[in-house]
């Protein structure tokens, strides 16, 4: 949190809903990819160690295709996951300025979590990759005809162990990074979310053991596995013709697994929602919510009786305007939970923007603009007849009355363009007929000279 604090400046009010306006599109792209690809590298990792202990090529094909289809390139991973993730951390760091809570510091190490897991992820996806070059390798090159006891059948052997050792290692790895990342974001917001608990939660075990942090995680674990089922349903069937070259008993195993996932994990849903919703503190219930909760179970409902419909009578016609619902849930959900952290943090928003406001009238007060004014001939011109830096002629000594500005230029250079009466003891300035800009080039020449300050 320190070096946001160095980074980030209290945002003005145009800026408040500027970034409200940008979590709620980096939620709607991080949230959704985010349970997408926990969802396929834990059916992946599952179903790899699965069809490689019980040698089911089935289980082994389907870890391979749903890891390629669903976590998509390193670059989708940095354009939905790593890059909106970042988004949300500043944006909730600006919000929350000056509020010392430990939620911006949470959700720093998330960020670190989920990139450590992407990385493992990535390269589990990729390890499928090689071992499809090496099994092609070793089809061309009639390897099972070869001399079992040669140097090179060993070597081959040898690396496709370590491969495939490797191959699953990194996957599970991948996967836990990614859990405790998403554990360490959903307690972040749970706090960010509760300014109550800003003042009494000052360490991460307390987040981590929160029943709000509890109720956050599972709604993203649920709302995972909706999205993971859709999305196979999508990417294998609808996307661009469907995973090719699928034989009836692998895309009956398929269409099962998709099935119930989404199936279950949809009537889950509701009522992790409205448990959220229970929880919520009495800081972040607004009206807009009852409105919104009520079109998310709405939607949810209508989804769900599709799906079942869908694998009762197993007609697939409708898989892509199931993917579009539990696009639609899931952004209604999410401008949900906007609506309540906004509510929450409205009070300390308040400050937030009262600290802008101040800062952006300091800087007004500092800047000036004196190109093409020389301050020292104006001086000559006007000035010295009854002004001295430290002697007393007409009017008193600019040593005594410029450091009562307190180096403030703008309010000097307003006394010099339009002089009042202040002192009993000189006559009043008359008014020396400056431009505005050469009153402010002849405040910041006499600051500068005299020093400034009382």
């Amino acid at each position: 949190m320190d070096f946001l604090e160095k980074i980030v400046i209290p945002p003005s009010q145009n800026h408040v809903m500027l970034i409200k306006y940008l979590l709620t599109i980096c939620h709607l792209l991080f949230i959704p990819y985010m349970g997408m690809l926990l969802g396929s590298t834990f059916l992946s990792v599952y179903f790899d160690g699965k069809g490689k202990n019980e040698s089911n090529s089935m289980f082994a094909r389907f870890a391979k295709d749903v890891t390629r289809k669903l976590t998509f390139t390193r670059y989708a991973g940095l354009a939905l996951g790593l890059i909106p993730m970042l988004a949300i951390l500043f944006g909730y760091a600006e919000l929350l300025y000056g509020s010392n809570s430990i939620a911006i510091s949470m959700m720093t190490v998330s960020v670190l979590f989920v990139y450590t897991g992407l990385v493992f992820i990535y390269r589990y996806r990729e390890s499928f990759l090689i071992e499809g070059v090496l099994s092609n390798f070793k089809s061309i090159s009639d390897f099972d005809k070869a001399d079992q006891q040669s140097k090179q059948v060993e070597e081959i052997k040898d690396y496709e162990t370590k491969l495939m050792l490797s191959n699953s290692r990194a996957g599970r790895i991948g996967l836990l990074f990614l859990f405790f990342g998403l554990y360490f974001f959903a307690g972040g917001t749970a706090l960010a979310a509760n300014p109550a608990k800003w003042e009494s939660i000052k360490n991460f075990l307390q987040v981590l053991f929160w029943l709000d942090t509890s109720f956050n995680l599972l709604y993203i674990l649920i709302a995972s596995g909706v999205v993971t089922g859709g999305a196979i349903f999508f990417y294998f069937f609808e996307w661009e013709g469907g995973v090719k070259n699928m034989d009836a008993a692998y895309e009956k195993f398929v269409k099962g697994i998709a099935s119930k996932l989404v199936l279950g994990s949809i009537i889950c849903l509701p009522l992790f929602l409205l448990m959220k919703f229970l929880f919520l503190p009495s800081t972040a219930q607004a009206p807009a919510l009852f409105a919104y909760m009520l079109v998310t179970l709405i939607i949810i409902l209508i989804l769900a009786n599709i799906i079942y419909s869908m694998v009762k009578f197993s007609d697939y016609r409708y898989v892509t305007v199931v993917f579009v619902l539990i696009f639609v849930v899931f952004t209604f959900g999410i401008l949900n939970d906007q609506i309540a952290f906004g509510s929450a943090i409205s009070e300390h928003l308040k400050g937030v923007v009262e600290k802008s406001e101040e800062l952006e009238k300091e800087v007004k007060s500092k800047t000036v603009t004196t190109s093409g004014v020389d301050p020292e001939a104006i001086f000559n011109a006007k000035c010295i007849a009854c002004h001295r830096f430290d002697v007393k002629l007409v009017g008193p000594p600019y040593q005594q009355t410029v450091p009562k500005y307190n180096g403030d230029i703008n309010a000097l250079s307003e006394f010099i363009f339009n002089p009042v009466k202040k002192n009993p003891d000189f006559p009043p300035m008359p008014n020396q007929g400056l431009k505005k800009k050469e009153a402010q080039a002849m405040a910041k020449w006499l600051i500068e000279k005299v020093g400034g300050k009382k």
